[in-house]
């Protein structure tokens, strides 16, 4: 640590010196950390010993033995050691931690300092006098190097010659390969047209296929120099440099042409017309070239120390030639794929909102290159690359996470019928998993997408190692530690149970309480109170993996209490009562109960309200604190019997027993009717237009209480009126008090008829048959 503490102070322009450094303090952090975790334990088990020895005798007290107090004195100077031991270490961790947020410092100020520098300007003629006059210089000692490098591989002549043929030739097998492969596969162009996934997995494995055949070939002339010894420095830099070079460009290439696909459209990702397909695709792959040679070459100006004019004058010709290749990308019309041909041309600008940003990217770029920051220019031109790279990348992955988490949806796929089949998730299920199965996945894209982002934006793979190390395995807030990784397998942990519990209360609801033929209220009583044992277990479980501490839900419970006392109280009460109801039972599910002017079956007992279906099949929210503390007429209570109620009057002259008799019969011939207790029939009144009798009988079923009763009062219609006993109408008697008032008014009716009735008596009313009252 000492070592390193100096050393920093005489490295801080040198920011690869810097970045070994790290690494070395990060072992040491390491290595500290392991220390400690090794010698805790330890330390435990010596005060453990202690601990089971006593504690020592009092001053005054009789002394113990000596074998004991030589243990003792042993035990606690062993204690104190490793005590030590572990301070020092952790006193190195923190210093070994400070140490590297130092680094860390420096060498984003290192990158700042290197960004902004302002370089001689392009505009200036100090510059290119400069690059004329070491111009030379460097190809003469370029030609030199050269002339050593053929000396060595002179030597080796046939070998090079063996390994330039193999690599043509495995070039030109691959390519040729990949083209019937490609073919092939592409070679369906009428209908159906291949649908958004198809096109989707088509680039994902026609991309790496294309650039497979220049990148094999430059692997194998890269391992085979290498192999042969020809690739010492400076060369073996250079032959790195253009090795990554061609292997950018064939990768990008491969990328946009699969992407684009200029000359099958059919297989286009994007919904682009071919003209523009073909600009767009020049244009990316001429910008790719120019990334590629650009990091070839600065990578070997570093090899063979290139004076700074001719770094300056690379950087600005890729930084301009860039920008012109950007705007000229910006001009290309976005036209889109299957327009009308008498429609309206496309504008140079849209879409704005992608090329209104690239606009000021590419003024910027061409800016800065002009004035001077050349390494600014630089530093813009090949990030806007790489983020282009890795936002394509990502949004073709998002869009084949949606095509694969949207096909379940619908049972006519192939992944929507196993669902079905196999697991019976239904169609509003299928879309909640399809819903969960994007989120998950499309974070885990994100994620794995940010470490590139940060790569390609200067941070280095130590600080993005620290950072998401700490994202994911805990990072302090306060007196507080969080785990990423802790909360997600949580949140895991937690949706696991939860379908355990909904899989075992469908295995108790399906299996285990249909075999016991238990009754449907219970049953699902027990299966509510299962659901809530086990989402209760899966939160608690959940909430303590995750690193909260359980005990201190108390004080959450505390802080809770006051707010139930103002504003969940009525949450609470309802709470409490749906428990009341599932433990006392006073309705269950199934059970038909009359509330007020509604009525109807209980369906559902959840935690808050209850859910009863009437009979018009709508559905009747109650809280469950009414149904506790109200007046409920429950039907089905006991069991599910219920007696009915017949009432029917018969006329006067009818004989009451042979009523009885009939009202019996009918009832007895009813298979809903129970025999047991048998139906009765009694006569219950002298009504003042029939006598009135009355039909009792059980069911054994609440559900077929109406249209039991329906049957019933057919048939004992039609059976009396077999028997020729009437049903009479009520009999009522009116009272005319001034009868020849009536009459005058029934003659003047009569008199103005156009038939002639006027000739009728006015005795009659029309019909040959006497008024009411006439003659009386």
């Amino acid at each position: 640590m000492e070592s390193a503490e100096k050393a920093i102070q005489h490295l801080t322009d040198l920011e690869e010196e810097l970045s070994r450094l790290r690494v070395d303090v990060e072992e040491i952090l390491t290595g500290s950390t392991q220390t400690a975790e090794q010698l805790r334990p330890r330390l435990e088990a010596v005060k453990s010993q202690i601990e089971k020895l006593g504690p020592p005798p009092a001053k005054d007290g009789p002394p113990e033995a000596p074998a004991i107090a030589a243990e003792r004195a042993r035990l606690t100077a062993m204690a104190s050691q490793l005590d030590g031991a572990i301070k020092a270490t952790e006193l190195t961790w923190v210093r070994a931690r400070q140490l590297i947020e130092k680094i860390t410092v420096l060498r984003h100020s290192l990158f700042t300092k290197s960004l902004l520098e302002r370089l001689p300007s392009p505009l200036l003629p100090g510059l290119w006098r400069d690059f004329t006059s070491e111009t030379p210089a460097v190809g003469s000692r370029l030609s030199y190097l050269a002339q050593d490098w053929w000396q060595w591989a002179n030597a080796k002549a046939m070998e090079i010659s063996l390994l330039l043929a193999a690599a043509a030739l495995l070039y030109v097998i691959l390519r040729y390969v990949v083209r019937r492969v490609t073919d092939r596969r592409h070679r369906r162009s009428e209908p159906p047209l291949p649908s958004f996934f198809e096109r989707a997995i088509s680039v994902a494995w026609v991309a790496p296929l294309r650039a497979l055949p220049a990148a094999a070939a430059g692997l194998l002339i890269y391992g085979g120099l290498d192999a042969l010894d020809l690739l010492y420095p400076p060369w073996g830099r250079a032959a790195a440099a253009i090795l990554k070079a061609i292997l950018v460009f064939a990768g990008v290439s491969a990328l946009i042409g699969s992407v684009l696909a200029p000359s099958e459209p059919q297989w286009r990702l994007v919904a682009l017309a071919d003209r523009p397909a073909r600009q767009i695709g020049l244009l990316l792959q001429g910008i790719a070239a120019v990334y590629a040679l650009d990091v070839a070459l600065t990578q070997m100006s570093r090899a063979f120390f290139v004076p700074l004019a001719l770094s300056v004058v690379q950087s600005f010709l890729a930084s301009m030639a860039f920008a012109i290749l950007l705007i000229g990308l910006l001009l290309t019309p976005f036209e889109p794929q299957g327009a009308e041909a008498g429609s309206a041309p496309v504008s140079r600008h849209a879409p704005r909102w992608l090329k209104l940003p690239l606009w000021i990217m590419a003024l910027c770029i061409a800016g800065a290159a002009l004035l001077g920051y050349v390494a600014l220019a630089r530093f813009a031109a090949q990030q806007l690359v790489l983020t282009g790279i890795v936002v394509v990348i990502v949004a073709l992955g998002y869009l084949a996470i949606r095509a694969v988490t949207r096909e379940p949806q619908q049972r006519a796929y192939p992944v929507g019928e196993m669902l079905e089949s196999r697991f019976g998730i239904d169609a509003p299920r299928r879309r909640q998993l399809a819903w969960l199965t994007e989120f998950a996945l499309t974070f885990a894209l994100v994620i794995c997408a940010l470490p590139l982002l940060m790569l390609s934006w200067g941070f280095s793979g130590a600080d993005i190692r620290d950072w998401f190390k700490s994202l994911v395995f805990g990072l302090e807030i306060g007196q507080f530690r969080i785990s990423l990784a802790r909360i997600l397998f949580g949140i895991v942990l937690f949706i696991a149970l939860l379908f355990a519990t909904r899989l075992f209360q469908r295995w108790l609801r399906e299996k285990a309480l249909q075999q016991t033929r238990m009754d449907p209220g219970i049953a699902n009583s027990v299966e509510t109170v299962a659901g809530y044992i086990g989402t209760g277990l899966a939160g608690l479980l959940a909430i303590s993996y995750a690193g909260f501490d359980i005990t201190n839900l108390a004080i959450v419970a505390g802080a809770l209490s006051v707010g139930i006392g103002f504003g969940l109280q009525s949450i609470v009460n309802n709470f409490v009562s749906g428990l009341i109801l599932l433990i006392e039972r006073p309705i269950k599910v199934g059970d038909w109960i009359v509330l007020g002017d509604q009525q109807g079956n209980v369906r559902r007992i959840s935690v808050r309200a209850t859910e009863i279906e009437t009979f018009d099949k709508a559905s009747l929210i109650i809280p469950n604190s009414e149904l506790i503390t109200g007046r409920v007429l429950n039907w089905t209570h006991r069991n599910s019997l219920i007696r009915i109620a017949i009432r029917i009057g018969v006329a006067y002259d009818a004989d009451p027993d042979k009523v009885i008799e009939i009202l019996l019969d009918c009832a007895k011939a009813h298979p809903q009717v129970l025999q047991s207790p048998p139906p009765s029939a009694v006569f219950e009144n002298f009504g003042s237009s029939a006598l009135e009798f009355c039909l009792r009988a059980h069911l054994g079923d609440t559900n077929v209480t109406l249209s039991t009763q329906s049957e019933l009062r057919v048939a004992i219609l039609k059976a009396l009126r077999a028997a020729d006993i009437e049903i009479p109408f009520n009999q009522l008697d009116v009272t005319l008090r001034d009868l020849d008032a009536v009459k005058r008014y029934l003659n003047r009716t009569i008199e103005q008829r156009p038939d002639g009735g006027a000739a009728q008596p006015p005795e009659s009313a029309g019909n040959g048959k006497p008024l009411p009252g006439a003659g009386s």
